[in-house]
């Protein structure tokens, strides 16, 4: 929409405050400037305003620190402007030819991605003042080949030149290749490669960014490319393992052709190409495992790439072939790259309902494949996946495992009804009989589709079923954004190295300046940090609360603590457990491995913190299992602890303590002697150590409280 006369009138102004004379004393710089609600016309008009005063060559302090601080406003809202012709051009202008070309043309390409109409006819003139001489050219090869593209005249060709002067230093014939085939693809293709980040190097870190393979997916001329470069790739690896070429360590491809490689894989996962399957299945465990009984492998490089595009984008081929990969790997380093692909690209792949269980469920018979569906049906929870019912039914109806498996779940119908299946049919929560649909949509019930009533009539038949369930649903902690506006998981001291080691087992990636985040389909929570924390780091940090970022085209946008309640119910939840996990876990072990004297103030210290859902769900479980020892007065179960005659076990940290002072339980050493110390606690409805330890502690207090 076009800015009317009063909001033109404020765009107009800060232009005339940002482009003005200085002022004589950084107070007399004007009110405060609120963008929120600026149209992308309004913020055109003052794009090229705002980067001069911000990074081009301004000396005057007070401006700079304002448009600095209204780009950052800008940034964290996820504005971006409309730029149609005279506003791109002034845009353009805005950069000093003089300049570290990298700011500008990462600059430049953006104001290009924001035109709204026809380019200007002079923008070619502008692109090869922006080009400057070829030297750096080749440093960064796509923004460099869409401004010489864009530029005209003699600039591909002297583009060309350059590329062909590096490949003699460092060999790069896919690379050329592709920018061979560029010549054919179309400007939003270009636009993509040029405005990413991630061109020349995608990894772990770049996941969740806007990904260049999934615009050129839909480009017939850069598809047959992808195709015919994997193909001669799996060709060239076939070739090392059967003899016909001579094997050599890491030399199958150059690092500078794994990147296009990987993104030719991203692009056939995201169109789910029938050929990608054979071509993956051959290439990632091959370009993983060296011929022979040898460690080292002919590409870490490509391995490490295609671990990335699988946990990217995956399939269910490209999954069985990190899978394969992971079975065979030899080379330790790559063991750990790819193992810590596997569990965020399960995830990933439940989210894609239409073909996650296509090829039925891989492995041998047992309870490390019911372990593997459980994990992927579990992934999808947070983006409440639905699943087509013939697809549902085929699943589990000739496969014994992915019954085992499906059996002991909870469903959801279209209709809103919650099911698990038993015999043809299915039982509501209360035991009533219920027909299957034999069409229609089924996804997992989540304790949030249901009341209080529901969910606690669940918890009563799994309990009397006495039934593990492969994901936990029906004692699953459910989480709602608090009401008093306050910041979730804010000012927990943590351990570094726990809270690390089990943020990357969990699929969280280490955002040095933030902390850390994990995307839950089109949302991105992070769990912000104080301090530097990096790989390797040591001691305690602070959690400074959770963050919320909704994806908004390209873009992440930013909410704050009174728009929480914008994510979905179930994927708030789900994040939140998620971080729950993170800071559970990761206080708890810093009190145990501090001394003794510490570590008892330390407990003592989390035993004053506000009970969470983790805690409230172990109580909830506690009272059933020791229903009849509550009934005798032999127990009692309260808001933080769990008390036998003058002992306490609190909920959250299971720290004992008689009559207020803190007290040494010492725990059975095996399974066996264990089962034999607490018949009364023969069942427990989920796996958590805490929550067992918490059990055996009783069922120890009890026994030496008989008279």
């Amino acid at each position: 929409m076009k800015p009317d006369g009063q909001t033109s009138a404020r765009a107009s102004a800060l232009r005339a405050r940002l482009d003005g004379e200085p002022v004589d004393h950084a107070r007399f710089t004007g009110p405060p400037v609120d963008i929120a609600d600026w149209t992308p016309e309004e913020l055109g008009t003052v794009w090229g305003a705002l980067h001069r005063a911000a990074r081009f060559g301004h000396d005057d302090v007070a401006r700079r620190t304002m448009a600095a601080s209204l780009l950052a406003q800008i940034e964290r809202a996820g504005l971006a402007p409309v730029l149609e012709g005279e506003t791109l051009l002034g845009a353009l202008e805005a950069l000093d030819a003089a300049g570290e070309h990298k700011m500008e043309w990462d600059y430049a390409i953006g104001c290009l991605a924001c035109l709204q109409g026809a380019l200007p006819d002079s923008a070619a003139a502008q692109a090869r003042r922006i080009l400057g001489e070829p030297s750096g050219w080749a440093e960064q090869p796509y923004q460099a080949y869409f401004l010489a593209r864009l530029a005209g005249g003699d600039a591909p060709a002297r583009f060309e030149q350059q590329m062909a002067e590096r490949h003699l230093r460092y060999p790069m014939p896919v690379t050329l290749e592709e920018f061979e085939r560029l010549a054919q693809v179309r400007a939003d293709g270009l636009l993509a490669l040029a405005g990413s980040r991630h061109s020349s190097f995608w990894n772990r870190d770049s996941i969740g960014e806007p990904d260049p393979a999934e615009v050129l997916a839909g480009d017939a001329a850069y598809i047959d490319f992808a195709r015919s470069v994997l193909e001669r790739a799996a060709g060239e690896l076939a070739a090392i393992h059967d003899g016909s070429v001579p094997y050599a360590a890491d030399a199958a491809f150059s690092t500078h052709d794994t990147p296009v490689l990987a993104r030719a894989a991203r692009v056939a996962a995201y169109r789910d190409e029938a050929w990608f399957g054979p071509l993956i299945a051959a290439l990632l465990p091959q370009a993983s495992v060296a011929p022979g009984t040898a460690k080292s492998a002919p590409s870490q490089s490509l391995a490490m790439a295609l671990g990335h595009a699988v946990e990217t984008i995956p399939t269910p081929e490209s999954l069985q072939a990190l899978r394969t990969a992971l079975a065979e790997v030899r080379h330790a380093g790559i063991r750990k790259k790819l193992e810590r692909n596997l569990k965020p690209a399960e995830r990933a792949l439940a989210a894609r309902s239409d073909i996650a269980w296509r090829l039925g469920l891989p492995g041998a018979p047992g309870k490390r494949r019911q372990a593997m569906l459980a994990r992927t049906l579990e992934a999808g929870l947070a983006n409440e996946v639905r699943w087509p019912v013939e697809h549902w039914r085929a699943l589990y109806g000739g496969d014994k495992d992915a019954a085992t498996v499906v059996r002991a779940l909870i469903w959801r119908l279209d209709d809103g009804r919650a099911c698990m299946p038993q015999g043809e049919g299915a039982i509501d929560a209360w035991g009533q009989q219920l027909a299957l649909p034999v069409d229609g949509e089924i996804s997992l019930w989540h304790p949030l589709h249901g009341s209080v009533e529901e969910r606690a009539a669940w918890q009563a038949l799994v309990t009397q079923r006495r039934l593990l369930q492969p994901v936990r649903q029906a004692y699953r902690e459910v989480y709602v954004p608090p009401d008093d506006g306050s910041v979730p998981f804010a000012g927990h001291l943590l351990s570094v190295r726990t809270l690390l080691g089990l943020a990357r087992r969990e699929g969280w990636r280490l955002d040095h300046d933030e902390g850390l985040s994990r995307p839950f389909g089109d949302w991105r929570v992070s769990l912000r940090l104080e301090g530097r924390i990096y790989p390797g780091a040591q001691g305690a940090c602070t959690a400074n609360g959770l963050s919320l970022e909704r994806r908004v085209g390209s873009r992440w946008q930013a909410l704050d603590a009174s728009q929480l309640q914008q994510m979905s119910a179930v994927a708030y939840s789900e994040a939140c457990r998620a971080v729950d996990l993170l800071v559970s876990v990761s206080a708890f072990a810093l009190a145990e491995a501090e001394p003794d004297a510490r570590r008892s103030a330390r407990l003592a210290y989390l035993a004053t913190l506000e009970s969470g859902p983790m805690a409230a769900m172990r109580r909830s479980v506690l009272q059933q299992v020791f229903a009849g020892q509550i009934a005798q007065g032999r127990m009692q179960i309260e808001a933080r602890h769990l008390t036998v005659g003058r002992h306490a076990v609190h909920l959250s940290t299971a720290r004992v303590t008689c009559d207020g002072a803190e007290v040494a339980i010492d725990m059975p050493g095996d399974a066996a002697t264990r089962g034999a110390r607490l018949g009364a606690v023969p069942w427990l409805p989920y796996d958590e150590a805490l929550l067992e330890k918490i059990a055996v502690i009783a069922g120890q207090l009890l026994a030496a409280a008989e008279p």
